[in-house]
């Protein structure tokens, strides 16, 4: 038996354009597919725009500075006892109902101090109107 002789100008030819096209249609199925998933994120809710009312009034407010030594002034006027703070926080929101308290600290008071005056101005009556700013160091 003789075998046929194979030349080397005789390969075989392999065509990939169906393989080409297969891929393609997958490229275009999955980039479709894809620009449809929607990923959770966190929901933000953008306040309403509002004209500006420019002769808004701020409410009144009523000032308690804690000094270095431990007392407080009230409005820089008086100066009362911690302790003592809580009838005039009562007395000022039943004249403004609608007033806010600011506690003022000074850097060198004790912290406990403020937190006394604040616990004092929220049995008070000024419950979630009280608010805790530092006083500027003096130059």
């Amino acid at each position: 038996m003789r075998k046929k002789a194979q030349h080397a100008s005789e390969a075989a030819d392999v065509n990939i354009t169906p393989l080409l096209d297969i891929v393609f249609i997958l490229l275009i199925f999955f980039i479709v597919t894809a620009t449809f998933l929607r990923e959770k994120g966190i929901d933000v809710n953008t306040p309403e725009d509002t004209p500006d009312q420019p002769d808004t009034i701020p409410p009144p407010a009523l000032l308690l500075a804690v000094q270095e030594d431990g007392f407080v002034r009230v409005n820089n006027v008086r100066v009362i006892d911690p302790g003592s703070v809580k009838p005039v926080v009562q007395e000022f929101i039943a004249r403004e109902p609608q007033g806010v308290v600011l506690v003022s600290a000074s850097p060198e008071s004790e912290s406990g101090v403020a937190v006394e005056v604040m616990d004092q101005a929220q049995d008070g009556g000024a419950r979630g109107r009280v608010s805790l700013a530092l006083q500027k160091e003096a130059q």
